[in-house]
């Protein structure tokens, strides 16, 4: 696919799938969020017009991985709690499940195994430097996006995805591209990218199956950085925890997540392990 600069700023084709337009609440919490004076009940009204949404955010708030002192019971709470900018950033994340194919069948799995990665990563965010937990726990929802989007479009294209992740000796998304003429992180980008999530979310979802992304020169920013290397890690954690075998991706990119970190190797091990304690309590 070229180098990362290449990779960044041109050269990319568009999908040759239809990308879910923004919902109608996305577009709200996202202009309140970039105004002066943002209105709070405004957004607490949008969120709790879907009752899926809502019940699915005071769920995410008060699960461990957002270590709150007290329960939260109502939107207008976790607002005054977290803040605009989490409510957000959380409530995109969970409006994706609904967008992504969710109660359709297999997708039901997927979604389940994205949450529980998207938990690794926000534990991992409170263990590391200054990671924003609400940005490492939509990093985990939306990393793999594009994989039911792709299912959806292509009969085959869950035989194809076995072929990957087994695929110990090539890049993940040059696989798909062969066969597709396009990969699942390029379909999740563009999805993230429409939606106006962050540029550090929509890079560390387009980048995240290059080999080489933490030496690339030029860099991309250290916020997508941080975001590939703890996903790489609440994978692999969800991966332990299944005792599914050889992970992959985890041999590729073990040692340069480690070292962006500054992690020897026991201390990150340690952390794993720490980590697969967490999600499976």
């Amino acid at each position: 696919m070229g180098s990362m600069g290449e990779i960044k700023n041109s050269g990319l084709k568009t999908p040759p799938l239809v990308i879910p337009p923004r919902p109608e609440v996305v577009s709200i919490l996202l202009e309140e969020k970039e105004s002066e004076t943002p209105d709070l009940r405004r957004v607490a009204r949008a969120i709790m017009a879907d009752v899926g949404l809502s019940g699915a955010m005071l769920k995410a708030v008060n699960s461990p991985a957002f270590a709150l002192r007290r329960k939260v019971s109502s939107i207008a709470a976790a607002l005054d709690l977290l803040g605009m900018n989490n409510v957000t950033t959380l409530a995109t994340g969970l409006i994706l499940r609904h967008v992504g194919g969710e109660g359709a069948p297999g997708m039901d799995r997927f979604w389940d195994s994205a949450e529980k990665v998207a938990i690794a990563a926000t534990y991992i965010a409170g263990r590391l430097r200054g990671i924003p937990k609400d940005q490492a726990y939509t990093y985990g929802l939306f990393r793999d996006c594009g994989i039911p989007l792709l299912i959806q479009r292509y009969p085959e294209y869950k035989e194809l995805l076995a072929q990957a992740n087994q695929a110990v000796g090539q890049i993940f998304t040059v696989v798909e591209d062969r066969a597709l003429g396009t990969h699942h992180a390029a379909v999740g980008y563009f999805l993230a990218r429409s939606w106006h999530l962050s540029e550090d979310l929509c890079q560390a979802i387009l980048l995240h199956h290059e080999i080489g992304v933490f030496e690339s020169v030029p860099r991309i920013s250290e916020g997508a950085l941080n975001l590939i290397g703890i996903g790489h890690m609440a994978e692999h954690v969800h991966h332990r925890l299944l005792r599914s075998g050889v992970d992959a991706e985890w041999e590729k990119f073990e040692m340069s997540t480690c070292r962006h970190f500054g992690l020897d190797g026991e201390e990150c091990f340690a952390l794993l392990d720490d980590a697969q304690s967490f999600l499976a309590s």
